[in-house]
């Protein structure tokens, strides 16, 4: 989630390209983070002290950690730290950029800072994006008013990368009445307090989607296609409700609806989560206590 956040940011600032972005998405996933760009990241070194270790690795059989430690840079209780950030996503993203020889860590720190500011986002709201938690990534994407919303969303959102696209990114959502929409799949959830949520979107958006979950090449977002979508809608809230089972709450699903005829979805009240799947928008939509339509 964290690279298609940052990595469409600098698309739109003509830092790299999409088919750039494509590339290193790929990459991102057979690298594995090198010490030093952590430790360039954590402030512990300068790139120039980097620089300056790897060019020594050429000529000597030592690790990056122990030559660090040697020349004075790093203790050996930070190698030990930074041996364990290695997995972090925002770092492999950064490394993957690096390897494709895009940018440095350097430069994209002093970009994001941009990222945070145009955004209105605090250092610790920075930080949280760079976790790649769901729930700490959704938490700044939905309105104060919908943070009753995030247990499910964060389920939805888990379950679309699992199932559907491991590089989803969520944009701001919002409470509204009424969403434009061509198709959708939604399904109601029997419980105190009742829930409806469910997939909708404009044209093929919901294409992609489809296809992947249910296995299948459509040609159109048809009722085909959205049995699909709909199968989806169930699975993700079969896992709500065993989550809400565990805390002693009985939740009952209804059966999914869908149609591929409507122009809107309307509600009482209800959270509009757009998602961007694919390059496509599709908005997953929720309402607790309130009836979800499609008209």
């Amino acid at each position: 989630m964290v690279a298609s956040i940052v990595g469409n940011y600098l698309v739109a600032k003509d830092l790299i390209t999409a088919e750039q972005l494509n590339d290193v998405l790929r990459e991102q996933s057979k690298v594995r983070v090198k010490l030093g760009l952590i430790a360039v990241a954590e402030g512990l070194m300068s790139q120039d002290e980097a620089d300056r270790v790897n060019q020594l690795q050429a000529i000597m059989d030592k690790r990056f950690g122990d030559i660090a430690v040697d020349k004075g840079y790093l203790t050996e209780g930070q190698v030990e730290s930074l041996l364990k950030k290695q997995g972090n996503a925002y770092l492999a993203f950064a490394q993957a950029l690096e390897n494709q020889q895009l940018m440095s860590i350097e430069q994209l720190e002093q970009y994001l800072i941009d990222f945070r500011c145009e955004n209105n986002l605090t250092v610790s709201d920075l930080e949280d994006i760079k976790s790649n938690d769901v729930d700490r990534v959704l938490r700044l994407y939905l309105p104060v008013e919908g943070e009753k919303y995030l247990p499910m969303a964060g389920i939805a959102v888990r379950t679309l990368m699992r199932l559907v696209d491991t590089e989803l990114y969520p944009m701001k959502a919002a409470m509204v009445t009424e969403l434009e929409a061509d198709n959708g799949a939604i399904q109601y959830v029997e419980g105190n307090p009742g829930i409806h949520c469910g997939l909708a979107a404009k044209e093929n958006n919901l294409l992609y989607t489809a296809s992947v979950f249910g296995q299948e090449e459509f040609a159109s977002v048809d009722m085909d296609a959205l049995d699909a979508v709909a199968e989806l809608i169930n699975c993700i809230n079969g896992l709500y409700a065993s989550a809400l089972s565990k805390e002693g709450i009985s939740m009952e699903l209804m059966p999914p609806e869908y149609s591929d005829r409507i122009t809107k979805v309307t509600s009482g009240e209800m959270l509009v989560l757009p998602l961007v799947i694919n390059g496509c928008k599709v908005n997953f939509v929720m309402a607790i206590d309130n009836k979800i339509e499609m008209n």
